[in-house]
């Protein structure tokens, strides 16, 4: 039996793969199975995949016709046994000592799900200014895994490797989240008693989209979804959740406010000022500062409005 079950969840990721299951294949332990869950690529990457399968026995091709994260999981998880499973990104590279660590962790009981912080990288210049907001509290709010990087129990971890034994208790991840399915468990097992750990040698590269349309579709529907999990599970709200929504409301607002009196327009113009201070730190050009705005509104009104609208939902 593998001791370690990495699940990777992968569609259309001809440009990722080589070096992703490059960066895990010959680390600790080395008696793991890696299961690539695919949810219908046609780009080249089960060709890529099947090439790898040729020189690794341990590499495992399961088809996902649900397409969706939480079914794949759910699939990979029934279809092994090894002591401890994990659920990575396909966007991102792993330290050689990723596994290992981890594993230490969850066998010395210090915790049940273990995760490390994100290197929130862009391949292009666009992307890299994405990344920048990615990593910002102004950005994200206090995510711990995507802007902190100290040792520390959380509410949730990217990355997650799992001790088998929760998921009797705690139960398979929700098929009926689309996005969001990890934040839910991970709330859920907050809610059981299990401990979440985030350990900075464990420290990720993360490649974020590359385009504001596509953050905007992956930010609308983490909103979309997130009231949703957090009706399931109440004790997972935090400030961070609501003030995009609240943001969103504000703007909409802002005309009739601005009949009322002038002083109502002071929240958009610091709003301006804080992500224009920010920005200035990390560029000097007045093109990236202005993309990194439209990163900074981009973030911050897909995932309200999604939220606004998953509340009705």
């Amino acid at each position: 039996m593998n001791v370690l079950t990495v699940c990777f969840p992968v569609y259309n990721e001809v440009r990722f793969i080589d070096s992703l299951i490059q960066s895990v294949i010959g680390t600790f332990p080395v008696d793991k199975q890696i299961v690539l869950i695919d949810g219908g690529s046609t780009d080249g990457t089960l060709d890529k995949i099947k090439a790898w399968q040729e020189k690794y026995a341990n590499i495992v091709l399961i088809h996902n016709e649900a397409k969706y994260v939480s079914h794949g999981f759910n699939l990979a998880y029934k279809n092994t046994s090894s002591d401890y499973i994990a659920l990575m990104g396909a966007h991102a590279e792993y330290p050689g000592n990723y596994f290992q660590k981890g594993i230490e962790i969850l066998s010395s009981g210090e915790a049940d799900a273990v995760g490390g912080p994100l290197i929130q990288k862009g391949k292009s210049g666009k992307a890299k200014i994405i990344a920048f907001c990615m990593s910002s509290k102004f950005g994200v709010g206090d995510t711990e895994f995507r802007t902190s990087k100290k040792r520390s129990y959380v509410d949730s971890v990217a990355m997650a490797i799992y001790n088998r034994k929760i998921f009797d208790k705690a139960g398979l991840f929700d098929e009926t989240l689309l996005r969001n399915q990890d934040d839910e468990f991970h709330y859920r097992l907050n809610h059981f008693g299990y401990k979440i750990m985030m350990e900075p040698e464990m420290e990720s590269v993360y490649y974020v989209r590359e385009d504001l349309a596509s953050l905007w579709k992956q930010y609308y529907y983490y909103g979309l979804y997130k009231p949703r999990v957090l009706k399931k599970i109440r004790s997972g709200i935090r400030i961070r959740h609501l003030v995009p929504a609240g943001f969103v409301i504000y703007l909409l607002s802002l005309p009739f406010f601005l009949m009322v009196h002038w002083i109502f327009i002071i929240p958009l113009i610091l709003y301006f000022t804080l992500a224009i201070v920010i920005l200035s730190k990390g560029f000097s050009s007045v093109k990236d500062i202005l993309f990194g705005l439209l990163a900074f509104i981009t973030l911050h009104l897909s995932y309200g409005i999604g939220f606004l609208k998953g509340l009705f939902k």
